[in-house]
């Protein structure tokens, strides 16, 4: 009888059960020449591929071949090895019945020719999708459990992170690029990040150059800044991140969460008005405001010269403002530049207390041993897993809460570090910088800025309008 070997192994079933591809082969080898059988071709082996499906290169090959005839038999190992599916065994017995091929396993007793046989096969195959099910619901619980405990639930790291001792370690490489497409993000859009990182050789992770998709995969993922997510469908990956469906993690982070959720502020505003005019070259167009209406004030080119019109004008709404120069705007700005810093400082809290810093990081640090304990008493069987969970979501809740605290008063520091070099270089930074820079410069100093001139509304006369700074945050 002429024959046909197939061998399936998976990664972890080798580790497990020993079922590895030098074993398979030698045994049904053995088995064919015990049985006076002759091997046609070599063995198709699909090495690290699941018996979830029939989706496999070798293993269609091998049907290919079945299906042009001349094949008695069709050996295997065990059962399994073939499939795990009820519905796919009855496909595959379909097509060895229509080509007179029989199927045997060289560790079990099947006889496919009578319909005792196929009964027994049948249940079997079934016994094994069941245990392949079960085993399936059993992994996504311990992972669900993991990702509500704060730990890495598996898989591959994202970006920016590496696997140590199953946790979650920052890759300080990596981190670097992290944290600079979350800045560019504020600014650029996604290709464009995308194509300046390839530019520069920022690394990606397989090399190559780096795609829209990966660039925006970071910067919505919640993961820098601190949190894990489980969803029990996979297309939810892919979704913008909502608080509610987020558990704190207990890796370290790479983005603060009041930057991330800065962030998330403004790529939702792209999603809803288009995206141009959050990614505009145009310096104060998020942060300009109308002194007459309280609209918005949007650019535009007018003759090669980038401008500003009230939105509420445009809208139709009575407004008396008169189109602004952009470069008369910047002028006026740096004219005042001294009296407007010293404005806003005026209306800014002193600075961070270190005495609260230090006693919320040692309540932190209190929270943190009492989360160990109870994680020492789930560890020594103590408490079940669902005891575990209930008696750290408050503790969890806690922490949250003195977290968030905390990073808003170290981050008003790193800001007032940041803003006071920006203020005494201004001049010197605004010289060497493009326009997206120098629109990152006005957002990090200005969070809105209110403009009116001192003329009423006069039809143009081919002199800029002298501007005025009406209020300033």
């Amino acid at each position: 009888m002429k024959c046909v070997i197939y061998i399936r192994v998976s990664t972890d079933e080798q580790a497990k059960h020993g079922y590895s591809i030098a074993a398979q082969e030698e045994k049904l080898r053995a088995f064919c020449l015990s049985q006076g059988w002759e091997i046609v071709d070599e063995p198709f082996i699909d090495d690290g591929y699941s018996a979830k499906d029939l989706d496999r290169p070798k293993f269609q090959l091998m049907m290919e071949k079945i299906k042009k005839g001349g094949i008695d038999v069709l050996l295997v190992y065990r059962l399994d090895r073939l499939t795990r599916s009820v519905l796919d065994l009855y496909e595959v017995l379909k097509v060895l019945d229509e080509h007179e091929c029989k199927f045997k396993s060289a560790t079990e007793v099947y006889d496919t020719t009578n319909a005792m046989g196929r009964l027994f096969i049948t249940l079997v195959a079934a016994i094994a999708q069941w245990e392949r099910e079960n085993t399936a619901e059993r992994v996504r619980m311990g992972m669900e459990k993991k990702t509500k405990l704060g730990k890495w639930k598996g898989g591959m790291p994202p970006f920016g992170y590496q696997i140590i001792n199953e946790e979650l370690v920052i890759n300080k490489d990596e981190k670097k690029v992290v944290k600079k497409i979350f800045e560019l993000a504020k600014s650029l859009g996604f290709f464009t990040i995308a194509k300046q990182l390839t530019i520069n050789g920022f690394p990606t992770r397989k090399g190559g150059d780096w795609h829209v998709d990966t660039v925006r995969g970071i910067a919505n993922n919640p993961i820098y800044a601190g949190y894990l997510t489980f969803y029990d469908n996979p297309k939810d990956y892919k979704k913008p991140p909502k608080p509610e469906d987020l558990f704190d993690g207990i890796h370290e982070k790479i983005i603060s969460r009041d930057a991330f959720w800065e962030l998330q502020d403004i790529l939702e505003k792209r999603r809803t008005f288009g995206g141009k005019r959050e990614v505009s070259n145009y310096y104060f167009s998020t942060i300009l405001r109308c002194g007459r209406c309280g609209s918005a004030m949007s650019g535009h080119k007018s003759s090669e010269k980038k401008t500003y019109r009230c939105s509420g004008k445009k809208a139709g709404k009575k407004c008396t403002s008169h189109i602004i120069l952009e470069d008369s705007l910047v002028k006026k700005i740096f004219t005042d530049f001294d009296d407007l810093i010293d404005e806003i400082k005026g209306h800014t809290e002193s600075s961070t207390s270190d005495k609260k810093i230090k006693d919320l990081e040692t309540e932190l640090a209190h929270i943190e041993k009492m989360l160990e304990k109870e994680n020492n008493l789930y560890r020594f069987d103590r408490i079940s897993i669902d005891e575990l969970i209930k008696n750290t979501d408050e503790l969890r809740a806690k922490e949250k809460s003195i977290r968030a605290e905390l990073s808003a008063y170290k981050r008003g520091n790193e800001n007032t570090d940041e803003i006071t070099y920006l203020t005494e270089n201004i001049r010197s930074l605004w010289e060497l910088a493009n326009d997206n820079e120098r629109k990152q410069m006005m957002t990090t100093l200005f969070s809105q800025i209110v403009i009116d001139t001192k003329e009423e509304y006069k039809r143009g006369t081919g002199k800029p309008r002298e501007i005025v700074i009406v209020s300033i945050k």
